[in-house]
């Protein structure tokens, strides 16, 4: 796997109009997993930071936000090294995405 880029650029992803209501909150609990891996980050609990990564890799192409689904996978990795700076960058990331992720919905 290649990197985590230090700054994801602004994104407008088309959504399914039929996710109109789900991707929002989606995106919120995604808020909540960044806070859950700062704290696991700190804790060394590469456990919980293995398993946030793997349900972003298994869920975020299915709402329509590959880039999730990328850092995901990530994350999964990083934790599986025990990589606390990657995966402290990891979170940044997820966080200056989130920040910058706008939709239309098809």
């Amino acid at each position: 796997m290649g990197d985590i880029p230090t700054s994801i650029r602004r994104r407008t992803v088309r959504i399914s109009a039929e996710l109109r209501e789900l991707a929002p909150r989606y995106l919120a609990h995604r808020r909540g997993d960044v806070d859950q891996l700062r704290e696991a980050i700190d804790r060394e609990d590469f456990e919980t930071a293995r398993v946030i990564g793997h349900a972003m890799r298994g869920s975020g192409s299915a709402y329509g936000f590959d880039d999730i689904t990328t850092l995901g996978a990530e994350i999964e990795q990083l934790a599986k090294k025990a990589d606390a700076p990657g995966l402290d960058a990891a979170a940044t990331s997820l966080t200056e995405y989130l920040d910058s992720v706008e939709m239309t919905f098809d």
